[in-house]
């Protein structure tokens, strides 16, 4: 009797890489399944609710337009349920004190602005008054673009101040021949945030002593501001008692040649005049005699 010959390692073959497809379909199955129950653990019991978020970055100190917000539907709970909007319209206009990131909800302790078109908030983004806080005042002072870093400072610079005055010297003083009245500049307020710019009209954040001291250097008419703006993340105070500057101060400092009047009815050696000649004109044919 002949027997026929089978070959069955490819037939295995095919059984193996059945089963390791079917293997694999089942894990990713049952990966799917266990993160989906463990979001939905994550997530259950929490309500979800119709809130303002931002549907794009927007800057701090930039007004809110309509097209940087939406209301989406966002679970909440005890914890980050406090301080949001359901309205968009009611937050259009705010002034954010920080940057809001996409996809973040809108609180209204990131609102340094809590009235549209009020463009400022005298306190800062969660700045709260303590009994030992500073009396924070808000001051209008007027300074011209090119004392202002060519007008490019605007609502939200932190900038150091410096101020210009005319100094008027006694008589008695002057008499003596070593003081004469000129202008004098020093830098005098240091680390003064800006609320808000209109032209060259600036809101800065100061104490109110110095609010004071600037209405009253801005009502006599002889003092001026200057503006030099410093990198929000530096925060030191200068030692500025070396400092201040007249210019006879900067003549000496950086050794400026100094102009003198010569005494009266000496003159210093003079070119001599040079007289130009008189250009000939064309030159003219005796008329033909006949």
């Amino acid at each position: 009797m002949e027997m026929e010959f089978k070959d069955t390692s490819r037939r295995g073959r095919y059984i193996v890489v059945l089963g390791l497809v079917l293997a694999a379909v089942a894990g990713g199955s049952a990966f799917f399944l266990i993160n989906n129950a463990t979001q939905q653990a994550g997530t259950a019991g929490l309500q979800t609710a119709n809130i303002v978020v931002a549907v794009r970055q927007i800057p701090a100190r930039k007004p809110i337009e309509a097209g940087d917000v939406q209301v989406r539907a966002v679970p909440l709970d005890a914890t980050n349920a406090s301080g949001v909007f359901t309205d968009a319209t009611k937050v259009v206009g705010l002034v954010p004190g920080v940057n809001i990131l996409e996809g973040q909800p809108i609180y209204a302790n990131m609102l340094a602005s809590t009235t549209a078109g009020g463009g400022f908030s005298i306190l800062g983004a969660g700045e709260t008054l303590a009994p030992d806080s500073p009396d924070w005042r808000a001051v209008a002072i007027t300074v011209p673009d090119a004392q202002a870093v060519g007008g490019l400072v605007q609502a939200g610079d932190i900038v150091d101040l410096f101020l210009t005055a005319t100094v008027l010297v006694p008589q008695t003083l002057l008499d003596q021949g070593k003081y004469y009245a000129d202008k004098s500049t020093k830098i005098t307020y240091q680390n003064i945030p800006i609320l808000q710019k209109a032209g060259t009209s600036y809101i800065v954040k100061v104490p109110l002593q110095v609010a004071e001291e600037m209405s009253h250097l801005g009502s006599t008419g002889t003092a001026t501001f200057s503006m030099a703006l410093r990198p929000t993340q530096d925060t030191r105070i200068v030692d500025v008692s070396r400092l201040g500057e007249t210019t006879n101060l900067i003549i000496e400092r950086y050794g400026l040649p100094i102009p003198q009047t010569y005494p009266q009815g000496q003159l210093p050696p003079q070119p001599p005049v040079v007289v130009p000649t008189p250009i000939p004109g064309p030159s003219v044919s005796p008329a033909a005699t006949p």
